[in-house]
């Protein structure tokens, strides 16, 4: 019992991240990761992909350092981001990083930029709720939480980005009942 234990520690460590590191809980909300990855293969293949950070903790940009971050994360292939809207070719397709959101904040909230996102004061954590979207409807989400760094340029906040891009983005074998099933008509 004490080594299944032990063995179960281990690899939820590795999945997740640690106590001291960044934790990711997926939503997978409403395609699949293997899903979504084909939708940000196709966003990105034209030039980088738009990202958007929602109520920033931080004085400086933390905006370009999340972005350079998630362009070095390799998910089986590379895609480029960038915080200049004019830059992405396609920028309906979207990664949104919503900054310590409120309980009841959802990621069909934070993809419509009409709605009120919602935002809660600063605990000892950051906590992440990052979107992928088409328009202003999701893709899929994850959540993520991290020690709480200082300053934007914080090797957290590169953690932050490139374990949200991994466990949003890694290939698996869709269970999609619909093969057909499309995001866009």
């Amino acid at each position: 019992m004490t080594r299944f234990l032990a063995v179960s520690i281990l690899v939820l460590s590795a999945l997740g991240g640690c106590a001291d590191g960044v934790s990711i809980v997926s939503h997978h909300y409403p395609y699949s990761p293997s899903t979504a990855s084909g939708y940000l293969r196709d966003a990105g293949a034209a030039g980088p992909v738009l990202l958007e950070v929602r109520d920033n903790p931080f004085a400086g940009d933390v905006a370009g350092p999340l972005a350079e971050a998630a362009s070095r994360t390799s998910v089986g292939f590379l895609t480029r981001f960038t915080t200049v809207r004019s830059e992405a070719p396609r920028p309906e397709y979207r990664l949104v990083v919503q900054f310590d959101p409120n309980a009841d904040t959802t990621s069909a909230g934070v993809c419509d930029p009409t709605q009120p996102t919602g935002h809660r004061s600063a605990t000892g954590r950051l906590n992440a709720l990052v979107a992928f979207c088409y328009q202003s409807r999701p893709i899929l989400s994850v959540m993520a939480s991290a020690p709480r760094p200082d300053r934007p340029d914080s090797p957290i906040i590169r953690e932050l980005a490139e374990q949200a891009m991994l466990r949003m983005f890694i290939r698996e074998p869709d269970n999609d009942s619909n093969p057909h099933r499309r995001l866009v008509p």
